[in-house]
């Protein structure tokens, strides 16, 4: 089949929605088509109009029709739909995610985490965090079946220092020395225990005026202090969720203690400390590092992971070498 038949049968490709899907759609002003099957003869036939409202009757078909699996949308249009996907990230997995392309689905993923870990960060965990957690258990569990996903996710990362950006560079690099790294692939329940610390390990941070996070040097005596306890900030903001298991909040507790015991907020040594909390601290480390804040560019990847295996009383150097695995690669 020569190209121009090519173009055309992507074109002609369809996507059966659902009704849950249909509902996050918008029905004023829609940017595309949806498609009617003929279950007759198997043709599609327009059931709205780009551009124009879709009525009160109109809706009540499309949806008794989507429920029946005759409502489509072209492939060419999946990407339009993004806008309208990222803030229902869980129903877009469950009933959809299977025809997106891979490319699309990553960042289409990595858009809903960072629009739910945005409102826990800068807005409230009480009023947000219970989207952000479902979003985070689905978008978990399909990592854990597509690991491969991971890999178009990488470039994605904005190396831009925030609280939020950090927490996605945590969260993707150490899902993918997790599932990508290891000889022994974790059971879900681990390596969602592990994403949650992972993500939120900073939580206790966002309490302090963001130009104390900004700053490289001279802190005052104050600022060092709060930034030291903000494990226990964050053990202690999460712990009202009653959502994380022991595991995410010991973790998140020692992810800046060190093997050697200079760490803090409590200065515990190696035999003290579990193997997540340990990766935990040095993905944190490497991210802070290799991102760039004003006045401070980015660390090139292979000095951060020099610095990281020079300090072996501090870091754990199995987990470094899977660190370098998955960050320093052809």
């Amino acid at each position: 089949m020569g190209l121009t038949d090519d173009s055309m049968l992507i074109e002609e490709s369809y996507c059966s929605i659902t009704g849950d899907i249909f509902k996050i759609l918008p029905k004023n002003k829609l940017p595309f088509s949806l498609f009617r099957m003929n279950t007759t003869n198997g043709k599609f036939t327009p059931a709205s109009i780009p551009g124009k409202t879709i009525l009160s009757a109109d809706k009540q078909a499309i949806a008794a029709d989507c429920n029946r699996g005759l409502i489509f949308i072209k492939f060419t249009d999946i990407n339009k739909c993004r806008p309208y996907f990222i803030s229902h990230i869980p129903t877009v997995i469950r009933d959809i995610s299977h025809s997106i392309p891979d490319q699309e689905l990553a960042a289409l993923l990595l858009d809903g985490l960072k629009v739910n870990a945005k409102k826990i960060y800068t807005d409230s965990v009480k009023l947000y965090f219970e989207d952000f957690r479902q979003t985070l258990i689905a978008v978990g569990e399909l990592l854990h079946k597509k690991p491969e996903l991971l890999w178009l996710m990488h470039p994605l990362l904005d190396s831009n220092h925030s609280l939020v950006n950090k927490s996605l560079s945590n969260g993707i690099i150490g899902a993918s020395v997790l599932l990508h790294a290891r000889d022994v692939k974790p059971d879900l329940q681990i390596f969602l225990d592990a994403l949650f610390a992972l993500f939120l390990c900073d939580i206790g941070l966002s309490n302090l005026p963001e130009f104390v996070l900004g700053k490289e040097f001279c802190l005052s005596l104050d600022e060092q202090k709060r930034i030291r306890h903000h494990p226990i900030s964050s053990i202690e903001i999460l712990s009202l969720t009653k959502s994380l298991s022991k595991n995410s909040l010991r973790a998140i507790l020692e992810h800046h203690e060190r093997m050697d015991g200079s760490g803090y907020p409590r200065g515990v040594t190696n035999d003290q400390l579990s193997w997540l909390g340990k990766l935990c601290g040095a993905v944190d480390s490497y991210v802070a590092m290799t991102m760039g804040r004003p006045g401070k560019k980015r660390m090139p990847i292979v000095k951060a992971l020099k610095i990281l295996y020079s300090e072996a009383t501090q870091y754990d150097p199995n987990i470094i070498y899977a660190l370098e695995k998955v960050t320093y690669r052809d």
